[in-house]
């Protein structure tokens, strides 16, 4: 019997990318995934981990049904139906018992891949009246929140990639990771060709890295400081602009507050001061902050390699504190930020939204007295929030496209925090650490078996695009689509959901099209016009500019250099050295080949399948540790084996391995996971609850025989 074959066209959605494909199918499955050529961003680029889509489809470990515990701890088959009306009872059981802050939900990165999925659980959240949100956000990536509201934000917008003169990367290597933290469009598709043709038409880039990275090896200024002191290397970038009076004049008096009260924070950060803490020579110093600051347009953005790391606060209120300085913003009348396509434009002005410090009247956790910032508690807390006795202890938690499991800090706790609840649930297409721990897991419908488009993903394109996709291959009979999952369940509880303003009734849903149209209601093109575009849709330029500050808000000014961040500056620059017991400093990398968790487990995908500890060459020279050999790492959290991997882009006394690898299976192959090593007590910033998660002070060992029993 012939095999039907046919070809459709759609994008990934396993990172923030959102390249465009061309799938080739065969007898309904997916047989192999191309790059879309005639993708206007993409452009026909797509990475390892996106080629094996139809493994992550189609692949043995996908779960085609829902699953329950049973009382033997195994886990079987539940109908979804089932598995939601269990899961409403045991919600409502405990909310009448402990009240609503009894309840918790956790998102997921890959949450954020399905456009519908976010909206839909938040609903279902809102209606249980509990204050207990956390997200991976928090986790990595929440030091971008507190800068915000302690310096407050310029709403005219950001200087653009595309024609800027100069680029800062600190702390992300978007040759291998895309770079979409920031939400600047820049160098997130096609990252090698981007930044080569970048440097083509004369843009300088400079990247700030303890490892020469496939990014750095491209860059025209490398910075490697010592890990965890990238606050530090800012500051002393800040000090060389300030003395030297290369700032922006006019937009410091404009737009803030405090600009003399920085430059005597900074004084002490001289070039000879940040060399002796980072390691870098001053001369490079100096010359980096010239380059940077002498260019008439260009950004400094980071990634999670500053947000994870020790003083990550401090270092990010430096980074957003050396663009202002140099007046990195767009100007009244200006051509505006004008990416939002599907969603609804925010005109852009040039005035300042003042600091909230909205950490200082938000809910208020009983761990620490942590208050929640943008609407979310601090998931460095979250294991605390279960674990700890009393009356609001999360006993039931919903964990939508996350793995907890493998993602917090302090693994031991981490783990005993899930075991330990009374309801744990867990959407997941595969049977992750979470899921494992899990008394159900909702198997949800995967990327190209359900319709999306791009509405989400829009600011971190560097055009106004969109597209739209169907699903492409059908779904097994026994998934769910996330979306619906929170719906089922909000109707369960007899809670109504709300959904782009209007009330949805769950007796008869809309289609997931239906919802996909609703969320684009207030974009600038057509819904049925995206529709017709299967390759998406560039939409051109808005028009739209930059206008004028409203008179109201003309007085409102940033604020550089609060008390609390010149004390943590304080603490920075007087920091002690690393300890004996713990020579080496461990930084966590990304990979090609997976997203977080995701693609860990997918065979022949990661090289070697496995998690190695890089170190330089010289250093296991140095404690007589051959390539390839068994090794114990330890921290004063906890310790692991691994096996060791000569590595000459990495700077002596760093260890580098990738986070999120790892089983709660021991008999899985699939390396070990870096939180044994980290944990939730030194270190730990005081708003936010953020852990060092980098940077981790470390000792590495031959793996005695003894160990190894």
């Amino acid at each position: 019997m012939r095999s039907v074959t046919s070809r459709a066209t759609s994008y990934c959605r396993l990172c923030a990318s959102s390249c465009g494909v061309l799938l080739d199918i065969e007898d309904g499955r997916i047989a192999r995934v191309l790059g879309d050529a005639h993708h206007p961003i993409s452009g026909g680029y797509t990475c390892p981990k996106g080629r094996r889509g139809g493994d992550l489809v189609h692949g043995p470990d996908r779960l085609t049904t829902s699953m329950r515990r049973t009382a033997a701890g195994t886990h079987e088959p539940v109908p979804v139906a089932r598995a939601v009306t269990d899961i409403a009872d045991r919600l409502r059981a405990i909310v009448d018992r402990h009240g609503p802050d009894a309840v918790a939900l956790f998102m997921g990165t890959q949450q954020n891949f399905a456009a519908l999925t976010p909206p839909m659980a938040r609903a279902w959240f809102r209606g249980t009246g509990s204050h207990k949100l956390f997200s991976t956000m928090t986790i990595d990536q929440s030091a971008k929140w507190v800068v915000a509201e302690r310096m407050g934000t310029y709403l005219g917008g950001r200087q653009r990639f595309e024609d800027a003169d100069v680029w800062l990367l600190a702390g992300t290597n978007p040759v291998v990771s895309g770079n979409g933290g920031d939400g600047d469009g820049a160098v997130v598709q096609n990252p090698s060709v981007t930044l080569r043709a970048a440097r083509e038409r004369g843009l300088r880039l400079i990247v700030v890295d303890p490892r020469r990275t496939e990014t750095a090896a491209l860059a025209d200024i490398h910075l490697a400081p010592r890990p965890g002191t990238d606050a530090v290397l800012f500051a002393g970038l800040l000090h060389v602009v300030l003395t030297e009076r290369l700032h922006d004049a006019g937009f410091c008096h404009r737009y803030t507050a405090d600009l003399a009260v920085l430059a005597d924070a900074v004084a002490g950060a001289t070039p000879g001061v940040v060399q002796r803490i980072c390691g870098i020579p001053a001369a490079r110093i100096r010359n980096a902050a010239r380059v940077f600051a002498g260019a008439a347009r260009g950004m400094a953005t980071s990634g999670t390699g500053l947000c994870m790391g020790p003083h990550s606060n401090l270092a990010e209120h430096l980074v957003a504190a050396l663009n202002v300085v140099c007046g990195r913003y767009l100007r009244e009348g200006e051509r505006a930020d004008d990416r939002a396509v599907l969603t609804r434009h925010q005109p852009a002005r040039a005035e300042v939204a003042p600091a909230t410090r909205a950490f200082e009247h938000g809910f208020r956790s009983r761990i620490g007295g942590v208050r929640a910032i943008r609407g979310e508690l601090p998931s460095g807390i979250l294991a605390d929030e279960i674990l700890e006795p009393g009356p609001d202890r999360v006993r039931a938690l919903i964990v939508s496209g996350g793995n907890p499991a493998a993602a917090l800090p302090d693994r031991g706790k981490a783990l005993r925090a899930m075991r330990s609840l009374d309801l744990l649930v867990c959407v997941d297409p595969r049977m992750s650490d979470t899921a494992r721990l899990a008394d159900y897991v909702i198997a949800p419908t995967t990327m190209y078996e359900r319709a999306d488009h791009t509405a989400i993903m829009e600011p971190f394109f560097p055009q106004p695009f969109a597209q739209y996709t169907p699903a492409v291959v059908t779904a097994p009979p026994g998934v769910v689509d996330d979306w619906r999952f929170f719906l089922d369940l909000a109707a369960a509880s007899g809670q109504p959901v709300k959904f782009a303003g209007r009330i949805l009734d769950p007796a008869a849903p809309p289609t997931p099209e239906q919802l996909l149209a609703m969320m684009a209601e207030r974009g600038r093109i057509p819904f049925a016009d995206l529709v017709a575009a299967p390759h998406g849709h560039l939409a051109g330029r808005s028009g739209a500019v930059v206008g004028p500050a409203a008179e109201e808000n003309a007085g409102h000014r940033l604020t550089l250099m609060p008390e609390d961040v010149r004390a943590e500056l304080h603490a920075a620059l007087t920091d002690r050295a690393v300890a004996a017991q713990f020579p080496l400093l461990l930084t966590v990398r990304r990979i090609r080949e997976a997203v977080n968790s995701t693609g860990t487990r997918v065979p022949g995908l990661v090289p070697g399948g496995a998690n190695p500890a890089s170190l330089h060459p010289d250093d296991l020279a140095a404690v007589g540790i051959a390539d390839g050999q068994a090794v114990t790492v330890r921290s004063a959290s906890g310790h692991l084996r691994a096996t060791a991997r000569a590595d000459a882009t990495l700077a002596r006394g760093t260890v580098s391995m990738t986070h999120c690898f790892g089983s709660v299976d021991p008999c899985d192959d699939v390396g070990v996971n870096v939180n044994a090593l980290t944990g939730t007590g030194d270190g730990v910033q005081s708003i936010n609850a953020m852990p060092t998660m980098t940077a981790v002070p470390v000792a590495v060992e031959p793996t005695t025989i003894e160990q190894d029993v």
